[in-house]
Formats: structure tokens, C-alpha cells, sequence
């Protein structure tokens, strides 16, 4: 019996192994894996980006008039544990602005803030509007932000030269995104939308 092979995919496409003795997974690069790649091309060519995404745009802008302390604080937040916010924000804001010169850096970063706001307005708001206990939501904000966003980071980017973000950084952002407004610690139900 004989057994006839039609192969018209391009060869650089192709997944070809000779011989084999366990389990083979072929997986295809998701959009994240594949801005991880092309921003390591990007830095190491230094392909610039002078322009600002729109998706990171609506992270970077300033939604309503209380500052990030002043919300740390209405949420129970301590002196010393707003001074470690502020130092956090502040730290990933220089990497914010280091990056933004990078395409891929800026889909990465619109990417993660859009991750980060998800999943405390699902998992973060619900507590707050509860009146849980600072510890409670910060427990939460470990378990069901921070974790899943660095899950993602760690598969999404294995071979992320530029960003290496950690749990630090994450929580940086978090803390960004409550300057920018985009993240409340207290339930303001004054503060009236935009549109």
C-alpha cells in the first residue's frame, strides 16, 4: 500500500519532523506574541514611532479632577501606602515614556491598561461598592488583576527582551490608571461620565 503526500504550503510555513518520540505541540502566535517579537525587532533596529495610538490615548488621558493620593485615601489607604503607590506610578511612568517610542510598546501597554480595567471594574468595583475592606480588595486586586495580567505578560511575552514587566510594574499601572482617573477606590457616585 502506498500513500501519496500533496504539499503545496510554502516551506517556511511548513512543520516538519523527521522522527519523533513524544508529544509535539504546534501552536499558532497569538497578536500579543507577535507584538512581543516585532517590539524586540523594533528596539534592536531602533524603528521609531513618533506618533501616539489612539487605544493608548484613551489610557493616557486624564478623565476627572481627583488625584491619585486623594482617591488612595478616600479608599483607606495609609500615608506610607500612598507614598508606595505614588513611588509605583511614577516608576512606570518613566518606563511608559521611555517606550512610547515603540509601536508595539504602545499596542502592548493600550493592551495590558484595557486587561487592567476589565478585570478591577469586574472583580475590584463590585468590593468597593460593597464596602469590603482595603485588605480584601488589594487580596482581589493580586488574585484576579495582577495575577492574570502577568500570566499573559509571561506566555504572551517569553521571549520579551524590552518590557520585562513584573508584579511591581503591574501594580505601577494599576496605580496609573487611578491618577488618569480611569480606576476609583471609592465608590464617587457624584462623578458623572463624559460623553
Amino acid at each position: 500500500m502506498t500513500q501519496e503526500i500533496i504539499n503545496t504550503v510554502p516551506v517556511d510555513t511548513q512543520f516538519n519532523i523527521g522522527e519523533n518520540h513524544g508529544t509535539i505541540n504546534a501552536i499558532k502566535k497569538t497578536r500579543f506574541s507577535k507584538r512581543f517579537e516585532k517590539l524586540n525587532t523594533e528596539v534592536a533596529s531602533d524603528d521609531r514611532y513618533e506618533g501616539t495610538m489612539e487605544s493608548l490615548k484613551y489610557y493616557l488621558t486624564k478623565r476627572d479632577g481627583i488625584d491619585m493620593p486623594t482617591k488612595l485615601e478616600d479608599g483607606g489607604f495609609k500615608v506610607s501606602e500612598i507614598i508606595e503607590a505614588a513611588r509605583r506610578k511614577e516608576k512606570f511612568a518613566k518606563r511608559l515614556e521611555i517606550n512610547r517610542f515603540f509601536e508595539s510598546a504602545q499596542w502592548i501597554d493600550s493592551q495590558l491598561f484595557a486587561i487592567i480595567k476589565m478585570k478591577f471594574e469586574a472583580h475590584v468595583d463590585p468590593l468597593i461598592c460593597n464596602g469590603s475592606t482595603k485588605e480584601e480588595i488589594l487580596k482581589v486586586v493580586v488574585q484576579n488583576v495582577i495575577e492574570p495580567v502577568l500570566e499573559v505578560i509571561n506566555i504572551e511575552g517569553e521571549n520579551d527582551e524590552v518590557l520585562n514587566y513584573n508584579a511591581e510594574d503591574i501594580f505601577g499601572m494599576i496605580y496609573y490608571l487611578t491618577g488618569q482617573c480611569h480606576l476609583n477606590w471609592k465608590d464617587y457616585d457624584s462623578i458623572q461620565p463624559s460623553f
